[in-house]
């Protein structure tokens, strides 16, 4: 377990552009576009440290082939947060350590925590947006996302940061909170987000949906707004052709640490119930429209779910599939905030849940909800082939642990069919320890299992990270590539791959765009999408906290 805890140290240099070269097979010629995956790399140096994994500060990797070879790049995301505390020198944001201090199992959960931000809103020093959820590509534009503020706009090629964005206005206060995933509708080439105003009485749901040109969808000009019940804390959700799918977790509110506080451990408790909504599309008949149904209580609550996809049969019947957690079958005990974290295997138990895959079936003509085990390993980062994304699947794809049902880290891969009820998987070496597997269509694929499966591969023992390149119809047969990236990059979290030419760009422009957004960094340059009130002053608004954080 020391090895995968060595994945669990700061970077202090970043890749502007490097060629890597794969020492074990080759890229395959119809893996066309680029690789991009987010996660935490700044956890502790001389002067700062955080208590969990999650509070680290964001970065991404790319990487894509060209002519046989891998142009690399690893870059921080320039948030408000990290260019404060990087000028500082010191640490600044402290809001949620009282709460990664507590032994709240599911609440501090590895590898994604259920309680991701302060519950204070808006723009303040305790709400850290440390942008190191979930990289998303749609549109010619590249976004890092976080559980409780705006996203980050990146460069495709060369990672530099250009701001904090509002989705071209589509969000239109400046301190409103998205959530930490984009749900693809692959039939309609459209994408989703959603963003939750949490309050202790009652929340508001905004959803918006945005066309092939990351443009606004003309029917209610692209957003549905519903409410919802009590402290909404939702942090995942997934589309079907007509709604969107959200479980809401039930939780108790202790009144007097909601005023004092805002911090989540000692103000939120999880009771029994959760709830799914049903939430008809701006794009459908009748947008805004919400259905509820509540889940069926067996034991262990549905709090922090990863849905993995949703889609309607013929019947109207709403299927979808997710990792539950079960913070039953966790180690009680101290809690383990001390980096590097997860010495032993007895101490990541500590702070990781066991989790297995699920099927849920709304039924909505009827008002119940069925759920049943697909598979019980522990499995991490489920994902599919994108086209079929809000559609009908067979196959899934997820970190797996080494101990079968047993919690453990994610380190092989594994590939679940739904309809023959079979799987098989890969696992590397006892040291090594791979992250989010994310399907990549190959070009000209005319089946869901044709593409490839890409993760970043981390090796414990020597500290050094690849990228594994495995077909997906042959998981079992390993890695056909095997590319050293010549660099630790800590355990991630989500990605996505951009497939096409549109992404493919060589290595040279790749370094010309590289040089450029070094150079403009380096002369204090940053293009924000977001308008602000100030603009006359000569201020962006990411300057407001450097000049105005006391009050923030």
């Amino acid at each position: 377990m020391q090895a995968y805890a060595n994945g669990y140290k700061t970077v202090f240099n970043e890749i502007s552009c490097k060629l890597c070269t794969p020492v074990q097979g080759e890229l395959p010629k119809d893996l066309v576009g680029t690789y991009y995956r987010c996660g935490p790399a700044m956890f502790i140096d001389p002067t700062r440290m955080v208590l969990h994994p999650f509070e680290g500060d964001g970065a991404v990797l790319a990487v894509v082939d060209t002519n046989g070879k891998a142009t690399v790049r690893f870059k921080y995301v320039r948030t408000n947060a990290f260019t404060n505390e990087r000028k500082k020198g010191k640490k600044l944001y402290t809001g949620m350590e009282s709460t990664r201090s507590m032994d709240n199992g599911i609440g501090n959960d590895l590898t994604l925590p259920f309680f991701r931000h302060h519950l204070l809103p808006g723009l303040n020093k305790l709400r850290k947006n440390t942008s190191n959820t979930r990289t998303v590509y749609f549109g010619k534009k590249l976004l890092s996302l976080w559980s409780g503020g705006l996203p980050y706009k990146l460069d495709s090629l060369a990672l530099s940061t250009d701001g904090r964005s509002q989705l071209g206005g589509a969000i239109k206060r400046e301190d409103s909170a998205l959530g930490g995933k984009a749900a693809i509708d692959a039939a309609r080439n459209r994408i989703l987000f959603y963003g939750i105003d949490e309050d202790s009485g009652s929340s508001q749901l905004n959803l918006y949906e945005f066309n092939a040109k990351f443009q606004p969808i003309k029917e209610n000009d692209g957003v549905v707004q519903v409410k919802l019940p009590g402290l909404a804390m939702v942090h995942d959700f997934a589309v079907t052709e007509n709604y969107g799918i959200f479980v809401q977790p039930l939780v108790k509110v202790n009144g007097m640490q909601y005023m004092l506080s805002k911090e989540p451990g000692k103000t939120v408790a999880l009771e029994e119930s959760s709830l799914v909504h049903v939430v008809s599309r701006a794009s459908s008949n009748n947008p805004g429209e919400i259905q509820s149904f509540q889940i069926p209580f067996d034991g262990f609550n549905e709090a922090n779910l990863q849905l993995i996809n949703a889609y309607e049969d013929r019947d109207g019947i709403i299927i979808f599939d997710a990792i539950r957690s079960d913070e039953r079958t966790s180690s009680k005990g101290s809690s383990n905030n001390k980096w590097p974290w997860a010495t032993s295997l007895e101490n990541y138990k500590t702070m990781s849940t066991k989790k297995s895959l699920w099927r849920y079936q709304v039924h909505p003509r009827n008002g119940f909800i069925s759920k049943d085990c697909i598979a019980n390993e522990q499995i991490y980062f489920g994902v599919i082939n994108s086209q079929k994304s809000g559609a009908m699947h067979r196959y899934i794809y997820a970190a797996i642990g080494a101990t079968g049902e047993d919690v453990a880290p994610p380190q092989g891969i594994v590939k679940y069919d739904c309809k023959s009820n079979t799987q098989e998987s890969w696992f590397p070496e006892s040291y090594e320890f791979c992250g989010e597997p994310m399907y990549a269509s190959g070009i000209g694929d005319t089946s869901e299992d044709a593409g490839y499966i890409l993760s970043v591969l981390f090796n414990g023992k020597e500290e050094e990270s690849e990228v594994v390149v495995l077909r997906a119809d042959n998981i079992s047969q390993g890695p056909i590539a095997r590319i050293p990236l010549g660099m630790a990059v800590p355990h991630g979290n989500h990605g996505c791959f951009a497939s096409g030419e549109e992404a493919n760009w060589t290595y040279e422009e790749i370094e010309r765009r590289a040089k450029l957004a070094d150079k403009m960094e380096s002369r204090g340059s940053m293009w924000n999408e977001v308008k602000s009130d100030f603009s006359g002053l000569g201020l962006r608004f990411d300057d407001m906290e450097e000049y105005f954080g006391d009050l923030m």
